[in-house]
């Protein structure tokens, strides 16, 4: 993801992001490429990370699902709180991966099934996640669809001058 949008890594303390507003925006982007995106958003959470990567992380996941859903499929982004992580589902009703790729070639880099792209993408978003806390789950069957699960740690103001103050943009 770095590679392609040529930014630099974000360095210093992660802080909280809306989870909520990111999944708008991909519903948005979606929309204005002719695609749907469907929300079920349950809780209004932030997650611990940086903005931009985070935004690009779940941006990734809901453009696999879009490009492996026919235009009459579903596509379906849902957000909410579990325990101490906010989880983001994303399922599609597209063609789907083996087992064997999802073990094997998912999060490996320079492992892609697309005509086109550097095959990257969900290994960043796995480094990043995993830098996080966070965790990636995929269930998938050829023919059935896919459905990406992930947890991200949730952000919680600091204790002290800016007890109370959780920044979400």
């Amino acid at each position: 993801l770095q590679l392609r949008e040529g930014d630099k890594p974000h360095h210093g303390s992660a802080g909280g992001v809306a989870l909520t507003a990111i999944a708008r925006r991909l519903a948005a982007a979606a929309v204005g490429k002719g695609r749907g995106l469907e929300l079920e958003l349950r809780d209004e959470v932030s997650a611990r990370g940086h903005e931009e990567r985070i935004e690009r992380v779940l941006g990734h996941v809901v453009q696999n699902a879009l490009d492996a859903t026919p235009i009459d499929g579903r596509v379906t982004l849902r957000l909410q709180r579990v325990g101490s992580h906010a989880q983001v589902e994303v399922e599609d009703t597209g063609c789907g991966m083996s087992q064997e790729f999802i073990d094997q070639r998912l999060f490996k880099p320079f492992q892609t099934t697309k005509a086109a792209g550097m095959g990257i993408g969900a290994y960043e978003s796995y480094q990043y996640l995993q830098e996080l806390g966070g965790k990636i789950n995929v269930e998938s069957a050829p023919g059935r669809g896919t459905k990406v699960t992930i947890l991200l740690p949730l952000f919680f103001a600091q204790s002290g001058s800016d007890a109370g103050l959780v920044e979400a943009r």
